[in-house]
């Protein structure tokens, strides 16, 4: 959590107490006073320095690191003396501020007051760690998501290289444009695009970077087919999705191919989902087609994104092709 954002939590949480107190004051028939708004803002006010001084504690001995069997019983402790500090300083402002008409401090209301502010301390600490834990779990999830993002396959990266190598001497331009491609390629996987998600037609934009250079190796073994409807190009998808699954294609069906082949991207909205399809034509030798780290990739970053509202599925009903099946929710 920010230092604003706690802040605000502090600050509208303990307001929200001082006034709780004075609603029940007014439920009750008491009536509120002066000397009653008085007590219930030294309540609020005291109440905010004791978990602020807590979280300092909190945060000094990393308690938030600590796993759930050694931080329960801390926490409890702790919300216990953080309701006898208040308790016995709301009971010693009262004993100072008595009149002589009012009635003398009573123990049973004492011990009352402690058991709430432990309760209110306990759900205290429920809250600040239970958001800290959601703050951990979100930052986690980014970081995995930027991990498999810039996975290239180390293997592509060779065999551009190599490729590029063999055009510098035969074709300069061809080599300059096809090391323009591979940069940009490489801007993008390691870091320059940080959302998660991008317009479908950003993404096109990164797989015909990736096909130019592929296109170095293969030269007129790789023909490519876009069928992308106009409704599909702004529709957010993870970023490197198809540009992974394109390169699955290639590795997996075409490369081991001595004639090459088709890869053909199409895109549909369907529904209240986007319908991405990825397929290419299969290896010629027997046995089944691998699908190797980067399906298995791209599949946890949309279970990351979406949950279980998107699919990744491969079709191999036809023998002559595979095909990677995405759907993604909208919306």
């Amino acid at each position: 959590m920010t230092r604003r954002g706690y802040a605000i939590c502090q600050i509208t949480g303990w307001t929200a107490w001082s006034l709780t107190i004075l609603m029940y004051v007014r439920l009750s028939g008491t009536g509120i006073t002066a000397r009653g708004v008085l007590w219930a803002a030294i309540e609020g006010v005291l109440g905010f320095a004791i978990s602020h001084a807590y979280r300092a504690v909190v945060r000094t001995r990393r308690w938030a690191a600590l796993p759930l069997r050694r931080l329960a019983p801390r926490v409890f402790v702790a919300s216990v003396l953080q309701a006898v500090a208040l308790d016995a300083t709301m009971c010693a402002v009262l004993w100072l501020t008595l009149g002589p008409d009012d009635p003398p401090l009573r123990l049973d209301i004492a011990v009352i007051y402690l058991v709430n502010f432990a309760i209110v301390y306990l759900a205290w600490s429920f809250l600040y760690f239970g958001l800290h834990w959601l703050e951990r779990s979100r930052r986690a999830e980014q970081a995995e998501l930027r991990y498999l993002k810039s996975q290239l396959n180390p293997h592509f990266l060779f065999n551009a290289l190599n490729s590029i190598r063999g055009l510098v001497a035969e074709d300069p331009p061809k080599a300059q444009e096809a090391i323009t491609r591979l940069a940009k390629l490489l801007r993008v996987a390691l870091g320059s695009v940080t959302a998660d998600t991008v317009p479908l037609a950003r993404e096109l934009e990164v797989v015909d970077d990736y096909l130019a250079v592929e296109a170095v190796r293969f030269d007129d073994r790789l023909a490519v087919r876009l069928d992308i409807a106009p409704d599909a190009l702004a529709v957010p998808v993870p970023a490197m999705l198809v540009q992974t699954l394109v390169e699955n294609g290639i590795k997996h069906g075409i490369a081991r191919r001595t004639d090459g082949g088709e890869i053909a991207v199409t895109a549909r909205r369907q529904g209240n989902a986007l319908r991405l399809e990825v397929s290419n034509t299969a290896a010629s030798e027997a046995g089944e087609p691998g699908v190797g780290v980067g399906l298995a990739n791209a599949h946890e970053r949309l279970q990351l994104l979406f949950g279980d509202r998107a699919t990744l599925s491969l079709d191999r009903s036809n023998p002559e092709r595979t095909t990677a099946v995405v759907r993604i929710p909208l919306g």
